[in-house]
């Protein structure tokens, strides 16, 4: 029994895994960052950016597809993650994908913000690009 549980377990990981993207990023304050989501014929646009560090706080600055985002992201765990739905839900029992915004450190000698983002895409329904930051 005990067998099958952790073969179980490794065969959800190997799939979560092949449905993931993953990229890390730096930007300095005021630098944009694009991400062009595609599912088929739509095409969605994601900015993000930051504008201010402070007591270990940094204020983001995000749009996704027109919608306007303010909020602070902190290293703290919990704190360091911004998650958002990339495409509309289509059935109960199909998951939506989702992109994750994790801020990891602030480097002090070149003022830029290290970032990760994360794409959890089960069905892969979406293709990411992530753009040269402007």
């Amino acid at each position: 029994m005990r067998s099958i549980t952790l073969v179980l377990l490794l065969v959800l990981f190997l799939q979560a895994a092949e449905t993931s993207f993953t990229k890390e990023i730096s930007l300095k304050k005021d630098q944009y960052q694009q991400i062009v989501v595609k599912e088929e014929a739509d095409i969605r646009v994601l900015n993000f950016r930051w504008t201010l560090y402070a007591g270990d706080g940094l204020v983001m600055h995000l749009n996704y597809n027109g919608m306007p985002h303010q909020f602070i992201l902190f290293k703290n765990y919990k704190k360091d993650t911004y998650k958002v739905r990339l495409l509309p839900k289509i059935s109960a029992y199909r998951r939506e994908p989702y992109l994750y915004l994790i801020f990891k450190k602030y480097d002090f000698e070149n003022k830029k913000a290290i970032f990760e983002i994360f794409v959890d895409d089960p069905e892969k329904r979406a293709l990411i690009e992530v753009k040269e930051s402007k």
